[in-house]
């Protein structure tokens, strides 16, 4: 089946002329979009497979399988345990991004973190996931500020949205994924899935 699991764009180099970008391409430990998850074992062997594979050049836009020349994963590492910005244990990638339209939409938001898609072998198992009754973060900053940001989750894991707190005279609703609804001309990236952990399989 198709693993796929989205994660927030954390980092682009002040140096706008090198055009990069980093994220964790996947997580250990946190369930994706449907439901799965990876251990850091299985990740870091994925990892090293695709980057021995040469297929650096095999990025594109929202799962359009239409790779775009020139941008490419340039770096490539497992993040470790003292990690200040990266999750421990997750795959993370630095991209280049040479083309002007895809930086211009990363520089918006509206392009904001990297969503691996892979065939794998799956098998169910039950886990324990723990999960907060409310969990908070910082946004990006936009617009010369950030938000602490306020997000719950149903019995089932499901995502139920949330909202952020009031900065510079307004505040933004959230409804899903990875950015804000826009305010005062503006939205902010956010990630709530770093506090999301399966604890243990049943």
């Amino acid at each position: 089946m198709k693993q796929q699991q989205s994660a927030l764009i954390k980092k682009t180099d002040p140096e706008e002329e090198l055009r990069m970008v980093w994220a964790e391409v996947y997580a250990p430990s946190r369930p994706d979009a449907g439901g799965d998850f990876m251990d850091a074992k299985t990740i870091r062997e994925m990892s090293y497979k695709f980057m021995k594979s040469g297929r650096t050049d095999q990025v594109d836009v929202m799962h359009k399988n239409d790779t775009t020349k020139g941008v490419e994963i340039v770096e490539s590492f497992i993040a470790r345990e003292d990690d200040q910005t990266f999750i421990p244990g997750s795959w993370v990638v630095g991209v280049h991004v040479p083309d002007d339209g895809i930086w211009g939409r990363i520089k918006s938001g509206e392009l904001n973190g990297f969503s691996l898609e892979a065939l794998a072998m799956t098998k169910k198992v039950e886990v324990e996931l723990d999960i907060p009754p409310v969990v908070s973060g910082q946004t990006s900053k936009d617009n010369d500020h950030v938000h602490k940001f306020y997000v719950t989750f149903g019995d089932k894991g499901e995502f139920l949205g949330g909202k952020t707190d009031v900065q510079v005279g307004h505040f933004h609703v959230i409804k899903a994924g990875t950015v804000t609804e826009e305010s005062k001309d503006h939205t902010h990236r956010f990630s709530s899935v770093d506090d999301l952990l399966i604890v243990e399989q049943v």
